[in-house]
């Protein structure tokens, strides 16, 4: 019998998102998971429509930031079953391009939410800083890895993106509130 199942994530590889279903998983003691990252809440909840995810795990509220209004649209699209909800303490770090020196640094590229959670933190450390709104966090890490952001961009992630991407954590636990916490969902199908 086959126990495989496969899990869409509201963020890419590296994600918070994806951290929270690796959470699920382990919490859950399964074994044969295959993940699908949906980039963002409308990208989790059409792979689940679409037949391709038995679940999805999509951030709902954050404490620094709040409802995280992208999952609550898409929610009001879709018929579906909570099956749960666990809070995640989130931890953001700023990352660089590995070629870069802090002091080139023009702009900050990240998900609105981080950028909220970061911005006393962005004021202190690194003011004049233009700040640029990225769809995923994760996305923005592998972005910068890539090469489709300028080295002289430093992206707020979860440190788990700068492993995969080979960035270079310039600061850890950049958040305002050293409390900061997200509640995921764990969606079915209805």
């Amino acid at each position: 019998m086959n126990n495989s199942i496969t899990i869409a994530v509201a963020g890419n590889n590296g994600s918070f998102s994806h951290e929270a279903g690796m959470l699920y998983i382990t919490g859950h003691k399964l074994e044969d998971v295959r993940f699908i990252f949906g980039i963002d809440s409308p990208g989790a909840f059409k792979a689940m429509r679409d037949g391709k995810a038995q679940k999805i795990i999509v951030p709902i509220y954050n404490t620094t930031g709040g409802l995280v209004h992208m999952t609550l649209q898409a929610m009001g699209l879709y018929q579906f079953s909570i099956e749960e909800m666990f809070d995640m303490k989130i931890d953001q770090c700023i990352m660089l391009h590995d070629d870069a020196q802090a002091d080139e640094i023009e702009r900050v590229a990240s998900h609105p939410q981080a950028l909220r959670q970061c911005h006393d933190y962005l004021q202190e450390q690194w003011p004049k800083r233009e700040l640029q709104e990225y769809q995923d966090t994760a996305q923005a890490a592998k972005d910068l890895s890539d090469g489709k952001l300028s080295k002289r961009t430093a992206v707020i992630a979860p440190k788990l993106s700068a492993e995969l991407y080979d960035l270079t954590i310039a600061g850890e636990a950049i958040q305002d509130d050293p409390n900061n916490a997200t509640t995921f969902l764990v969606i079915a199908p209805h």
